[in-house]
């Protein structure tokens, strides 16, 4: 199964291979990245290529700190309306949770969690990381790319309250220790066994100097009515997931399940659970934008047909003949007559 992470996340590679005199055009061919994708942060990327793209150039670039280089190129615009959600928290025990629940919006392979109590140190706890994508080749770039972003945010948000005690790598590092040490201006346990950072308990109980009330009341609004909502919660993000991949091979139960980092037979089961099946929440988004289409634009049947994902134009019309009872030419020359009943069926 692929997981999907967004370009965002890999701001700063082309400045670090800039500064480095280093060519990745070669690099980002084999592994099937364009600097297109790169370019554009709401894109989204095959996380394991990402992986592996980091751990190639390191090697080829004789860059062994890569990751920590892109991280002092990154903070936290990268994760867009999470990163404005995050500011709204009222305390950074309020940052990590929403870090937490929603990171699989940024990127379904990563994963935050808060450990109350450090198992290393007293008044401590932990922010443990981890890549959930099984890969054959080290993932101690993003690693360390994923533990100096989250430094940097962190640090930016708690300003002066932020006391960092240790950092947790799973790895022993390319480089000299005291690189890392500059980096995150705290000690440094290698070989241990999970990517964390060890943070201070008054750094967690203190409040963002960024925490805007007003942006909070919005924030909250927005998360009850997309994600907080249980019966909601599932079904709301493979609605957004068809949505961006409608016209595509992604489009299936398989690959929405790896963008949610969750097994198939598991999405379907939370689905049920909601009431709510794959293949109806399908044909319902088929059903909202082919209309969309038909009566708001010009486009042929056959381009119809593409951006619905069939593989045929006799699918299209059987389609709509079944949603609407009409093949979809006379849906679009009877808008003016259909329009207000079948936008009342549609919003009831």
């Amino acid at each position: 199964m692929t997981i999907m992470v967004h370009a965002s996340g890999i701001r700063g590679y082309l400045e670090v291979m800039q500064d480095l005199n280093f060519d990745p055009k070669p690099l980002l061919a084999q592994h099937e990245i364009t600097l297109e994708q790169i370019r554009q942060d709401d894109a989204w990327l095959d996380q394991k290529s990402v992986i592996d793209l980091y751990e190639h150039t390191a090697y080829l670039a004789r860059c062994p700190d890569l990751g920590l280089r892109i991280s002092k190129h990154q903070d936290i615009s990268i994760l867009g309306i999470w990163g404005l959600i995050m500011q709204s928290a009222s305390s950074m025990r309020g940052v990590i949770d929403y870090t937490s629940d929603f990171l699989f919006l940024h990127g379904p392979g990563l994963a935050i969690s808060l450990k109350e109590q450090s198992s290393l140190f007293e008044d401590a706890i932990d922010v443990i990381f981890e890549i959930r994508i099984n890969s054959y080749v080290p993932q101690r770039q993003t690693i360390d790319n994923c533990l100096g972003t989250t430094h940097r945010i962190l640090k930016w948000l708690a300003a002066e309250n932020y006391e960092l005690k240790a950092v947790s790598l799973p790895h022993m590092p390319l480089v000299s220790i005291k690189e890392y040490q500059r980096f995150f201006g705290a000690p440094i346990l290698i070989n241990q066994n999970r990517a964390a950072l060890h943070l201070s308990r008054h750094t967690l109980d203190s409040q963002p100097h960024s925490t805007n009330p007003a942006l909070r009341e919005i924030a909250e609004d927005y998360i009850h009515r997309y994600f907080r909502n249980p019966a909601e919660k599932v079904s709301a993000n493979v609605r957004k997931a068809l949505r961006l991949h409608l016209s595509t091979p992604r489009a299936n139960k398989i690959h929405v399940a790896s963008m949610l980092a969750l097994h198939p037979r598991t999405l379907q089961r939370k689905l049920a659970q909601e009431g709510a099946s794959f293949d109806a929440i399908k044909d319902d988004i088929r059903k909202e934008v082919s209309l969309q289409y038909l009566w708001q634009t010009d486009i042929s049947m056959s381009q119809l047909t593409d951006i619905l994902g069939f593989s045929e134009q006799p699918t299209l019309s059987r389609a709509t003949k079944r949603w609407f009872e009409l093949p979809p030419k006379q849906l679009r020359q009877q808008k003016g007559k259909l329009e207000p009943l079948i936008s009342n069926k549609l919003n009831k």
